[in-house]
């Protein structure tokens, strides 16, 4: 019989299952690999399966994989988080309207086979007006209204420029309805570590949960490098590469390098899990492995190895020009 997950708190494991991957919008996804990454997850522990209206089928996967291991992993046994507000590529694919966030909770369930969700983020809060989110008759107002009924059980924010977070965390803090959830991302890896600054002031907010996500910069730090349609300017984009290039010259994979940073953020500033794009069961194992890896340095079974030590140096010598730079959120070619 598996373990409930609490339904009082969160009590995420420190790894989280981003399903944004499932979209295909970094590789093509074979059939299965959902099914099976999913199972993978559960089997290590991940309880938490992050998705999006915006992450084009990602919730109709996701929630078809689920329902096939519904028998051995029941609803209660995991959470899942999703988003309302952003259902485009463009700012005027964005409806932050209450009625529009009711229907799309609505949709996200019957998408997902499922009558409540742990996490409903507001999504990519840079993209509208800031009263568009707090405002009377917005977005947060109809999550709120959703949580007093049970439907949604946590509400939060999600975007990139952590300054809008913040902002709206404090602004719901002062009205006495704080945030529960705040999920940046690549705001805490090899090249930009800007949310361990601003982690203690999300909790001054009143903010239960941070949540960092992307944590190899939406594929910024792999071998391959980034999708085309990646923020990154080309300065960074190369600077990226020439890391991936000397990580392999040492034998090590930039990738692993990356996860492995990241991870130990739980630690370094308290952060409550790492959500990490997932596609295939493989990569589940490999994200485990770097995890299992950090623990067992935090607890001295486990050294650091003189060339990944060395290496890391370099690394940081190369991306010292672009430390905790964070791109224009939207791009010119996202305003609509």
């Amino acid at each position: 019989m598996v373990k409930e997950v609490s339904q009082t708190e969160l009590q995420v494991f420190e790894l989280s299952f981003g399903a944004g991957a499932l979209s295909g919008v970094y590789d093509k996804i074979e059939e299965g690999w959902p099914l099976q990454a999913c199972k993978a997850a559960l089997e290590n522990g991940i309880n938490l399966f992050d998705t999006s209206p915006y992450y084009g089928r990602s919730e109709y996967i996701l929630g078809d994989a689920l329902e096939q291991l519904k028998e051995e992993w029941p609803r209660n046994s995991y959470y899942i988080a999703t988003k309302c507000g952003r259902y485009g590529y463009t700012t005027k694919d964005c409806d932050y309207s209450a009625a529009r966030t009711r229907e799309s909770v609505q949709e996200s369930c019957k998408r997902m086979k499922t009558s409540y969700l742990d996490i409903v983020y507001c999504h990519d809060v840079e993209f509208v007006p800031f009263e568009d989110v707090v405002g009377p008759g917005g977005a947060l107002e109809a999550l709120f209204e959703l949580k007093q009924q049970g439907v949604v059980k946590n509400v939060g924010c999600s975007g990139y420029p952590l300054p809008v977070l913040l902002k709206i965390a404090e602004h719901q803090h002062q009205k006495g309805q704080p945030l529960d959830a705040v999920l940046s991302y690549c705001h805490y890896t090899l090249q930009n570590t800007s949310l361990a600054d601003f982690a203690p002031r999300f909790r001054a907010a009143g903010v239960k949960y941070v949540f960092n996500a992307s944590p190899l910069g939406m594929a910024l730090f792999r071998p391959a490098g980034p999708p085309d349609w990646h923020p990154a300017h080309s300065e960074l984009r190369a600077a990226a590469h020439k890391c991936a290039v000397y990580a392999q010259e040492q034998g090590l994979s930039i990738a692993e390098l990356a996860s492995t940073f990241s991870f130990s953020g739980r630690d370094q500033f308290g952060l409550n899990t790492t959500v990490i794009g997932l596609e295939k069961p493989e990569e589940v194992e490999k994200a485990i492995a770097a995890w299992k890896l950090v623990k067992a340095r935090e607890a001295g079974t486990a050294q650091v190895p003189e060339v990944e030590t060395a290496t890391l140096a370099k690394i940081n010598e190369i991306l010292a020009p672009y430390k905790n730079y964070s791109w224009k959120s939207p791009q010119d070619k996202e305003i609509a």
